[in-house]
């Protein structure tokens, strides 16, 4: 009797799945090329013909500018009411935390919870710098963001 109703459970799981399995097998999305040798329906790109849409009224386009401002910023004390910096906590990579998990989204102990790097720039921002959260489509939080990347490759480097 377990055995049966095992099976049917199964089997129920399985039909209530069909429509998630068919998203994914492209039957959802009807740009969807069914064969690789097949034009996409879609034609070309249909992103290109879109009018762009910025995420910022000012573009950035220097990367090693940004990676300074970006420095700038985690060493700057006056952000928050606290005192500390990004690099009050970071210095020397303490806390940085380079385990198993590289990249971001990543669970962080302090927070709780999987966050973006960007999201664990704001949680210190608010946190223990006592600032207000950085916009994520900021130029400050791009720059943040870069300067991090560029901090965390040096990490176990002499």
């Amino acid at each position: 009797m377990r055995i049966t109703r095992f099976f049917l459970f199964i089997g129920a799981l399985i039909f209530s799945m069909a429509p998630v399995q068919d998203a994914f097998a492209g039957k959802g999305n009807p740009c969807a090329v069914k064969k690789p040798s097949a034009p996409n329906p879609c034609g070309a790109n249909p992103c290109a013909k879109a009018p762009n849409k910025p995420i910022r009224a000012t573009h950035i386009t220097d990367y090693k500018k940004l990676v300074t401002a970006g420095e700038r910023l985690w060493n700057d004390e006056k952000l928050g009411a606290s005192g500390f910096s990004c690099m009050t906590c970071h210095a020397d990579y303490e806390n940085l935390k380079f385990g198993k998990v590289k990249g971001w989204p990543r669970f962080v102990k302090m927070t709780g919870d999987i966050v973006t790097l960007d999201q664990m720039i704001n949680y210190c921002m608010m946190n223990p710098m006592e600032a207000n959260p950085l916009d994520p489509n900021s130029i400050e939080m791009t720059a943040m963001a870069a300067y991090y990347r560029r901090y965390a490759a040096g990490y176990g480097k002499p």
